[in-house]
């Protein structure tokens, strides 16, 4: 998924979009997870195999 393409502008964007303000509008850490998972899916539907080293990388990371 690309940022330009018609699926993420019409269909992914508005919906996280709308999670995000509308239903855990009052919960900083949903939020936080929220998009932490909406993160992970948006990459994972361009290149899976790459989520995992993201995940390595983000616990390497905030162990450091």
């Amino acid at each position: 998924m690309l940022f330009s393409s018609n699926i993420f502008i019409f269909i992914f964007l508005p919906i996280v979009l709308f999670v995000y303000y509308f239903l855990l509008g009052k919960s900083r850490n949903l939020q936080n997870i929220f998009l932490f998972i909406a993160s992970l899916f948006f990459y994972a539907w361009g290149e899976p195999k790459f989520v995992l080293i993201m995940l390595l990388s983000i616990i390497y990371n905030w162990l450091m």
